[in-house]
């Protein structure tokens, strides 16, 4: 259906009451995303209608089992609502949650049994941030401007309360598809994160589902759950950042840039960072953008690290002379961002509808028509749904035209016109994985973490070898049994450090879901062995056990 329609649909939870599944009354058609259709609503009780809600409604995918798919929207809803009783700032308010039919129209019977998952917020008005800078809404002369370094401070908060949570016993939540369509731009000039569909608390038993969105997701949802962490949001943060910087996504299909191999080389399955023409002009602002779009999530700052990576990116582009996207990297002044902007300001450009006025006239005769209710007054008898449409009058689902002025005329009832197509945002089912290509690191990182923590392995190698040396000059005939010997030791070392990387593999990756970021455990374990076969050469030098024996006999 076209997006901003108006309708008249209602829809409710499975009750004993007949009158809760009309409960709430959907009024107009937001838009849609990969697994769910968005509503401007309001709860209807009495006759009596609320303030504007946001009502999901999620389509159930027939390629995967029911019970999968009604597990996977309840983690999200369980997240969110926890988050919620929280007090995370920077999110979206969740009101309700329940199963019911689909929307339908009043009075229309449902079908038993074919209840769908539902979730109610509050209603955020104005404009999701790709819609924002897409329309360039604050670059018009004169125009209220989005505040880049207040909406993104108010992104890195509220992802640090969850990945980070203050609750005693509170477990970390990951978002998974932070990115810019998911940011609402208010009238007020605040942002709210939104979309809790795909989050998950950071469990390996809970995460069976990763969404990927290829314009802004990181490469590591291709190797499963396991790679996947806090970073995963991180990547999505410095998506954000990027878009608001550059106004494009920071990822593109990998044939769509040269890669590394050379123009034959195969692209991997996940897409790869833009090569800019702008920021190749700024190298300083580059390296920094890119800092928390790393393929590797160990290269990326950790989420306590934003606001100051943010810090120095408004300074960066403060200094630059990019391209308007109408967003202001001007520090906020503390007494503006210290206190929640009133209604009688001036609303953030290009958050203001038409349709908003106009729906919120509607919401009151579209329920007065339907109880018999009055308009302004005087009394609105209930139309016949089976008249035809008023030719060349616009019309909504809900049977409303709307004449040149606005004003609303009932005249029957138009069919639904199609959804239009979701953005391109997927949930990758990781049961089995083998459906998927497997993640690897770019060529080279491994070698680079393998090396971190080298100092560890090399002060037990040099223990062992002046250890070594001593009892080698001490012993009496050919060298060649001790050097045999020294090699052995230096082989089993390896076989050390192997078996500690094992182990650290086993657990911490995939038993714990932890990223390794270096070898340093592996180096230190393996230094300590070194260091303890050197004491033992030690210990079979002549010499050095006369002045051990001296010395004790010394002391006591």
């Amino acid at each position: 259906m076209t997006q901003g329609a108006l309708l008249d649909l209602v829809c409710g939870p499975a009750s004993p009451l007949p009158e809760t599944f009309q409960r709430y009354r959907l009024v107009a058609h937001l838009g849609s995303g990969g697994q769910a259709d968005v509503y401007r609503a309001v709860r209807v009780c009495g006759g009596v209608t609320s303030a504007p809600m946001t009502v999901k409604v999620f389509r159930v995918d027939p390629q995967r089992p029911i019970a999968d798919e009604l597990r996977s929207w309840d983690k999200g809803d369980a997240a969110l609502m926890d988050l919620n009783n929280r007090g995370v700032p920077g999110i979206c308010r969740r009101a309700d949650g329940f199963y019911g039919p689909p929307p339908h129209r009043p009075g229309e019977r449902t079908a038993p049994g074919d209840a769908v998952p539902y979730q109610v917020y509050d209603y955020l008005h104005g404009v999701n941030l790709r819609e924002y800078v897409a329309q360039r809404a604050g670059a018009a002369p004169g125009a209220r401007r989005l505040n880049a370094v207040s909406a993104l401070k108010t992104l890195a908060v509220a992802l640090q309360n969850l990945h980070n949570p203050q609750e005693s016993g509170a477990t970390p939540v990951l978002h998974m598809d932070v990115k810019p369509s998911n940011v609402m731009v208010l009238a007020t000039g605040e942002v709210r994160l939104i979309d809790f569909t795909g989050a998950r608390y950071f469990r390996e038993e809970e995460i069976t589902q990763i969404a990927y969105t290829p314009e802004s997701g990181g490469p590591e949802a291709f190797g499963g759950v396991k790679y996947v962490g806090p970073a995963y949001d991180v990547h999505g943060f410095g998506a954000v950042a990027y878009f608001m910087v550059t106004g494009a996504y920071p990822r593109v299909d990998g044939r769509s840039e040269q890669q590394a191999g050379g123009p034959d080389a195969s692209p991997p399955p996940w897409s790869v960072l833009r090569r800019h023409p702008l920021l190749e002009q700024y190298p300083s602002l580059r390296d920094h953008l890119h800092l928390p779009l790393a393929d590797r999530p160990a290269d990326r700052p950790l989420t306590r690290d934003l606001q100051s990576w943010l810090q120095h990116l408004a300074m960066l582009v403060r200094r630059t002379d990019l391209p308007d996207v109408g967003c202001d990297w001007i520090e906020a002044d503390a007494a503006e961002s210290g206190r929640v902007v009133g209604r009688a300001r001036p609303a953030i450009s290009g958050t203001e509808t038409e349709a908003y006025q106009r729906i919120e006239s509607l919401e009151r005769e579209l329920v007065a028509l339907r109880t018999g209710g009055t308009v302004n007054g005087a009394p609105v008898p209930v139309q016949p749904v089976s008249a035809p449409p008023v030719s060349g009058a616009p019309v909504s689902n809900g049977g409303v035209a709307v004449n040149a002025e606005g004003v609303p005329q009932m005249r029957g009832r138009a069919k639904v016109v199609p959804r239009v197509a979701p953005e391109p945002t997927g949930m990758m089912d990781f049961e089995p994985e083998e459906r998927l290509p497997r993640y690897s690191p770019p060529r080279g990182d491994r070698a680079r973490q393998l090396k971190i923590g080298w100092e560890y392995t090399g002060t037990g190698a040099i223990i062992a070898f002046i250890c070594w040396g001593l009892w080698a000059l001490d012993s009496e005939g050919s060298l060649n049994g001790p050097f045999i010997a020294f090699l052995v030791v230096l082989g089993v070392a390896v076989g050390v450090f192997a078996l500690a990387r094992l182990i650290g593999r086993l657990v911490l990756e995939q038993r714990m879901g932890r990223v390794r970021r270096s070898a340093r455990g592996a180096h230190a374990i393996t230094g300590l062995f070194l260091a303890a076969a050197g004491i033992a050469y030690l210990r079979e030098v002549s010499w050095v056990l006369d002045v051990y024996h001296w010395a004790k006999d010394l002391i006591g």
